[in-house]
């Protein structure tokens, strides 16, 4: 059941922002580019962010809808997104990444003599 001032903290703007930032993030996932994830710094997973940030955003945008007990689930669900997607700026757990990325050997700049 939703209370009536779940409408008043509703937002479709954020619902939207989220929705971009999860196609980003799964444009990131499906390595489409790849060439700009291997050479990211300060990691290489800094681009799969706005995927677990968009997903804590949707998620904390539609728990108002929901009952209280639901909507707090979902919000605890959120909270963890939200710890990945500032975690994956930096490192991402190996399960957490695509294959693709865990597979891609080292980048190293054709341009740099050691």
């Amino acid at each position: 059941m939703t209370s009536p001032d779940s409408a008043l903290v509703f937002s479709p703007i954020l619902l939207a922002l989220g929705l971009a930032m999860i196609v980003v993030g799964l444009i990131a996932w499906s390595g489409r580019i790849r060439a700009i994830m291997l050479r990211s710094w300060p990691s290489r997973t800094l681009h799969l962010a706005p995927l677990f940030l968009g997903i804590a955003l949707v998620l904390t945008t539609l728990s108002p809808l929901v009952g209280p007990v639901v909507g707090t689930f979902i919000l605890v669900v959120a909270l963890v997104a939200f710890a990945l997607g500032v975690l994956a700026v930096w490192w991402l757990p190996r399960p957490l990444t695509p294959r693709w990325l865990r597979d891609a050997p080292p980048w190293k700049d054709p341009h740099e003599h050691s």
